[in-house]
């Protein structure tokens, strides 16, 4: 596909660039019978139609000009990232209510997304809740964590990954404290 369409040339933003992305993805719907390839196309369709900034890289990923290949190193670093805050979330949920509730306001418990800059982080994330193999939700917050964060828990984490659930006490020594994270800014 990445003949079609080179890299520099993909246009959100014109009438023409969208219809030569519309053309393409029909094209593409249209040449396929594999029913959830063919939902996926639709998708892609309405963030074209509606203009939907925050997914043209899912677009662009789909119909593959996303730029470079992603390093396996990014993708094991990222795949490990999606398993940790999976680990997390289950093991909150098995937490009483109140100690779960008392860790969330203390530390950063869920998955911020990336940096803009980390396209191949970011692509290796699209790829792996496109493809059912995690579903790690990203939620906002007013002060995301960055790479550095991440990495930071993910050193924690390793010696605590074996436990089937982590207690209140690892989750807290693995998570970036909120109060750290606004010294940081002070």
């Amino acid at each position: 596909m990445s003949s079609v369409i080179r890299p520099d040339s993909v246009d959100f933003i014109s009438t023409s660039g969208k219809i030569q992305l519309i053309s393409l993805l029909e094209s593409m719907q249209q040449k396929s019978t594999d029913q959830d390839y063919i939902v996926y196309c639709e998708y892609c369709l309405d963030i074209v139609r509606h203009g939907i900034e925050m997914n043209y890289y899912e677009v662009l990923d789909f119909i593959g000009v996303a730029g470079e290949p992603v390093p396996a190193e990014v993708s094991i670093e990222v795949m490990f990232l999606m398993e940790m805050f999976d680990h997390i979330s289950i093991s909150l949920s098995k937490l009483s209510e109140k100690e779960a509730r008392g860790v969330e306001l203390e530390c950063y418990t869920k998955f911020c997304g990336f940096e803009p800059a980390l396209d191949a982080h970011l692509s290796s994330y699209i790829f792996l809740v496109r493809t059912s193999q995690y579903r790690v939700p990203v939620f906002k917050e007013s002060l995301p964590l960055t790479l550095s964060h991440y990495r930071e828990m993910m050193l924690k984490y390793e010696r605590y990954k074996k436990n089937l659930y982590l207690t209140e006490d690892m989750i807290k020594n693995i998570c970036v404290r909120r109060e750290q994270q606004i010294q940081l800014l002070l």
